[in-house]
Formats: C-alpha cells, sequence, structure tokens
C-alpha cells in the first residue's frame, strides 16, 4: 500500500475573491473630478481680473463725470458752504436755493416751496435763542466735487416758547446737547445749492436728545416722547408720513 507524504498530497486552493462591481459614485467620480477642472479652472480665470478691477464708488445723479471742469475750487465751495449754513440754509436768502433744490433728511423729504414754507413756520430760535449748531469738519467730496460734507454738534437752553408744526412747547431751561450728525450740501455748476442732507446721527451715544438729530432732538431733549428709529412707533410715524406726503400731491394740496 502506496502511502503519499502529505507534502506530496495535492494543495487546495482558495478561489480568488470575486471581483466587487465599483458603486454609481465609484464610476462617476472621474467623470465629474474631470468635469468639475474646467469650471473651476474658468472661474479662477473671472476671479483673477476681478479680483484686481477697482470698482468705483457710487455717486448722486448729475454728479460732475471725473476730469470734468466744475467751476469752484475746493476752497471756494466751502466758503459757499458755510455762508449757505450761516444763512440758515435759505431762510435767510432763498436765492441760494436751486429751483430744484431737494430736503433730504431721514424722515422728512421737501421740494423747495414746501421746505421754504415748513422751516420758516418753525420758531425755535424764540424759544432758543443761543441755539448753535456748532458746525466742523467742512469738506468736499473727494468723488462728488459738487458736494460739501461737514458736522454739526447742536447746543442750546430751552427759555422761551416755540412752535414746532402746529404745537407750541412751553420753556423747560433745559439744555440741549446733540450728537454729531453728518450733513451735506450738493452744488449746481451756477453755485446753487440742489440739496440738503442731514439727521443722520454719526454717535447716538452722545448727547441728550435720545440718540435723534435735527429737530426730532431737539424734541427729545426737552422731554418730548419721539419714537426711536426702528421701533414700532417709529416706523408708524414715518410710514404715516410718506402717506400723508404722497396724498397730498395725488390731491394738489401740497403746501
Amino acid at each position: 500500500m502506496v502511502i503519499i507524504s502529505a507534502s506530496l498530497a495535492p494543495r487546495v486552493l482558495p478561489a480568488p475573491p470575486l471581483a466587487r462591481r465599483p458603486s454609481h459614485a465609484q464610476r462617476t467620480a472621474p467623470r465629474r473630478a474631470a468635469s468639475v477642472r474646467p469650471v473651476a479652472a474658468a472661474a479662477e480665470a473671472v476671479a483673477a481680473p476681478a479680483a484686481a478691477r477697482k470698482v468705483s464708488p457710487a455717486v448722486l445723479p448729475g454728479t460732475p463725470a471725473p476730469g470734468e471742469p466744475f467751476p469752484f475750487t475746493s476752497e471756494q465751495l466751502i466758503a459757499k458752504a458755510q455762508a449757505v449754513h450761516a444763512g440758515d440754509t435759505g431762510i435767510q436768502d432763498e436765492s441760494v436755493l436751486s429751483p430744484e433744490f431737494k430736503f433730504e433728511f431721514p424722515i422728512v423729504k421737501m421740494d423747495r416751496a414746501a421746505y421754504l414754507k415748513t422751516v420758516r413756520g418753525f420758531t425755535f430760535k424764540q424759544g432758543i435763542p443761543n441755539l448753535s449748531s456748532n458746525a466742523y469738519g467742512w469738506s468736499v467730496d473727494p468723488y462728488e466735487p459738487n458736494r460739501v460734507w461737514f458736522f454739526i454738534r447742536t447746543t442750546g437752553t430751552h427759555t422761551g416758547p416755540f412752535k414746532f408744526g402746529s404745537t407750541t412747547f412751553a420753556a423747560t431751561n433745559v439744555d440741549i446737547q446733540g450728537p454729531p450728525e453728518v450733513c451735506s450740501y450738493t452744488f449746481d455748476k451756477e453755485g446753487k445749492v440742489t440739496s440738503f442732507t442731514g439727521g443722520y446721527v454719526a454717535d447716538n451715544r452722545v448727547g441728550n436728545t435720545d440718540g435723534l438729530g435735527a429737530a426730532f432732538g431737539i424734541l427729545a431733549a426737552i422731554g418730548v416722547k419721539v419714537p426711536r428709529p426702528g421701533s414700532l412707533g417709529w416706523t408708524v410715524a414715518t410710514t404715516l408720513n410718506r402717506v400723508q406726503q404722497a396724498v397730498a400731491k395725488l390731491t394738489g394740496n401740497v403746501d
């Protein structure tokens, strides 16, 4: 009987593992990568010049184009702005205001006729004889060569009655200390004021006007409950004001 050595016995080799079919993600990954690479390259090509391109700041319509001559130097324009401000922005001499003049404050916006009639009805200086804007920081806008910017910090003492709208406010003897506000005058080529902006508070932590500027700041300082910007009361008041203005224009009852 022949005995076959174990070492010579045929070995049963394990079957090779079955090849797994690649998943859909594995099959499509090379194609996706190939398609993404050109898109990414194109995006980088577009982003490179865009990052290097300078975007010009926005300016008001009618602003002189870069290089376009303007008939006044910066010094002359600042002197004009200071003279306009000293004359209460057209109240003493309305000839400084262009026929297209616009009063552009956060809540109230008026044309020339409405502005003159409304503001001439205010009697702040009768009740606050030492009222002062304390204007400072006069400068010509480098992007709008026909606009002069400046700051004010309103002060005064409420020693007598004054009228605002249809209401008269009795003296409170309160010292008024307003926050810094940003204002501007825009001029045309004839040197007339085409717009007056203001009432924009630069730091509402300063003063005793509850963070408000312009006439509303004065009212807040003497104890009038004026809605704060952003509050529901403020939103209702500003919306009502715009609606009243729109109705007045539609009906022809613009003062």
